[in-house]
Formats: C-alpha cells, structure tokens, sequence
C-alpha cells in the first residue's frame, strides 16, 4: 500500500463491490480523488472547499493512503505519534476492515498514537470497534487520541 502526495490523489483504480439498484452488486471502480469528492459530497463540503482541504493537508505535510473506499490522512508527529483523519464512503464492516488495513503501515513507522482534531462520531465507534480505546486528548491541538 503506497501512500500518495496530491499527484497521486487521481491516479490508480480501487475495485470495491456496491449493491446497485435492485439489491444485485457490481464491481465498480473508484478512483482516490472520486473518494474524496463523494465524502465531501455526503458530508456537505462544497467542491472547492474540499479540494483546498486536501491543498492544505498536503501543504502541511500529510500523506495520503487508502484501502477499499477509504482514504487516510496522515501527518507524523514527534516522537511516535501521526494526526490521523478518514474519509470513507465505505459501508461500515468495509470500513473497519479498512481502517485496520490502514493503521497498520502507521505501526511499522514506529506509530504508537494518533491524534484526531475532529471529533466523528462514526470514525470513534469503528475505531473503538477494531479495539481502539479513544480518549481525550493530552495535547491542546487535538480533540481526541488513541494508542496503537
């Protein structure tokens, strides 16, 4: 699993199954870029406003990876620590698959805790449902915290 820097954000395919319309599924094919525009979407963010979301994420030296129809933002923090966020248009079982996938790679850099600034509540019952133990955070800059 490659991360990817704002070239990357349209480049590469992700083959996810969705029920279409009649309750038969079909394999699609989701882009990164296309992940990010339908969860901006779902969430309400114009546009434009997203796209200077994911701008700012990058010029502040995130990293983007993602699994299924899940993308991570990451952001090393000294010592071992990453801000982390997920934007997912996955179903919730695909996305806590997804999100173990994911934090995975963070643990093999050394990661032993990631920071949220924004409070989700459906990013903390998935993280507390793949064994996460969320909790307020010990810096001022995040909202909440989780040990690896």
């Amino acid at each position: 699993m490659a991360s990817q820097g704002l070239n990357g954000l349209d480049a590469g395919d992700v083959s996810f199954l969705r029920p279409a319309l009649g309750g038969a599924s079909q394999q699609e094919t989701l882009r990164t870029i296309d992940i990010l525009n339908a969860y901006f979407d779902s969430a309400n963010i114009p546009p434009d406003q997203g796209e200077k979301l994911i701008q700012a994420a990058v010029n502040g030296g995130s990293k983007f990876d993602r699994e299924g129809n899940t993308v991570l933002a990451f952001k090393q923090l000294p010592p071992n620590a990453a801000q982390i966020y997920f934007f997912s248009v996955d179903r919730p079982e695909a996305f806590a698959r997804s999100m173990v996938k994911l934090i995975t790679p963070l643990k093999q850099l050394g990661v032993q805790v990631v920071y949220l600034n924004k409070v989700d509540p459906t990013i903390v019952k998935t993280m507390e449902a793949v064994g996460l133990r969320v909790q307020q955070s010990d810096r001022p800059d995040y909202k909440i915290m989780a040990a690896l």
